[in-house]
């Protein structure tokens, strides 16, 4: 600070221009810097003066200012490393996240992020080109990536906290009602003990397949890569660790959960760990060898690799058609243990972390219309006692 020019008032840390009669903020901590403006207008006012040194947030907003200089670009850069390999995010959700930076927001945004406000973002995401649907997922990137950004002590506000999100249409979620469930597992179980070989193990997988996705309320790629060590008979618990390695590069089977919080141990019950252990005795007289427990469940021995999505989804489908119930995908066997738990009276909260949200929020958001209908057809189902 040029001293010639300022001079100091009785205020510590601030000082008067001698020739103009503004102020001037000296700051020392975190970083050496000074606050002359506040929204372009120079500080006239000792009392404001006064406010905006004693003011914390705007002490650490011109702080941030002051050290990240970098580009979104180059920030952009810094949170999808934090997301691979802090926050260890699936591949299919780090995908999702590349997609749509290098599509929409990939040497566009010209401003420093600390400079980015709620209208510019707003008026950013309504010119794109692209169904309102996409720009809800430009939102929900952008989100994320503010929410590092304020972990980071890069911006002190997200500014896309209060975005309002696009008017969409939600497609209707697919499940099955236990009737529809039963009806589907008979028509399996017709099949375990089939004369034909391939169909004894195409019954067998889709059986387990079903059970553990309707019992745990795990993602499919959850179930997927779920081994048999993975089971705790003596603790009645189940480990979810990992997901299905979605990347076609990758010489791993298992990757990430969909975050790393999703990774949990779960109670289950005897049943569950009983149909796993019928499973694999079932597997190992079908190829007449030892099972290590540290195998996949799913796992095709014939090219020893993980059955692939298709292959099961086909299985899946073919008893569905069989059973005559509706065709659902295998990820809906998750929606159907939460609409169960909905129509049992559950409360979200006592299945939402068995489900791997990390909020609850999360878990009322996507079957809290579920809970309504429920609680309609609990109100109803009273109307037999009159």
């Amino acid at each position: 600070m040029d001293m010639k020019v300022y001079k100091k008032t009785r205020y510590q840390n601030i000082y008067k221009h001698i020739k103009n009669g503004n102020y001037i903020i000296s700051m020392s901590k975190p970083v050496k810097t000074s606050i002359s403006r506040i929204d372009n207008n120079k500080i006239f006012n000792i009392d404001e003066a006064l406010k905006i040194r004693d003011n914390v947030q705007i002490r650490q907003q011109r702080a941030t200012e002051t050290l990240h200089k970098e580009d979104f670009d180059t920030l952009w850069e810094k949170y999808m490393y934090n997301c691979k390999y802090v926050q260890k995010l699936a591949y299919n959700t780090l995908n999702r996240k590349e997609k749509t930076y290098n599509k929409y927001l990939k040497n566009k945004i010209d401003k420093r992020v600390a400079k980015t406000t709620k209208e510019f973002w707003a008026s950013f995401i309504d010119e794109q080109d692209c169904s309102d649907k996409q720009k809800n997922q430009i939102i929900k990137e952008l989100k994320t990536f503010f929410n590092w950004c304020i972990m980071e002590h890069i911006v002190v506000n997200n500014p896309i906290s209060t975005l309002l999100k696009y008017k969409v249409e939600k497609s209707e979620m697919k499940f099955w009602t236990p009737e529809q469930l039963k009806q589907f597992l008979d028509t399996v179980n017709n099949d375990l003990n089939s004369n034909n070989r391939s169909i004894q193990l195409k019954a067998n997988t889709v059986k387990i397949l079903t059970i553990i996705g309707f019992t745990v309320g795990d993602r499919i790629g959850e179930t997927r890569a779920l081994s048999f060590e993975c089971f705790h008979d003596d603790k009645l618990t189940l480990d979810i660790l990992h997901s299905i390695n979605y990347d076609p590069d990758s010489q791993d089977f298992v990757s990430h959960t969909k975050t790393y919080e999703s990774q949990r141990v779960i109670d289950i019950s005897e049943k569950v760990i009983l149909a796993v252990k019928e499973y694999k005795q079932f597997l190992e007289d079908f190829l007449d060898k030892e099972i290590p427990d540290s195998n996949l469940l799913f796992f095709n021995y014939k090219n020893n690799k993980p059955y692939s999505d298709t292959v099961l989804r086909k299985h899946f489908y073919y008893y569905c058609e069989k059973a005559n119930v509706p065709k659902i995908r295998m990820y809906d066997l998750r929606h159907t243990y939460a609409a169960t738990m909905m129509s049992e009276g559950k409360e979200a909260y006592m299945f939402s972390k068995r489900m791997g949200h990390k909020k609850i929020n999360t878990t009322i958001d996507v079957y809290g219309h579920l809970s309504n209908q429920a609680r309609k057809e609990i109100a109803q189902s009273t109307d037999k006692y009159f």
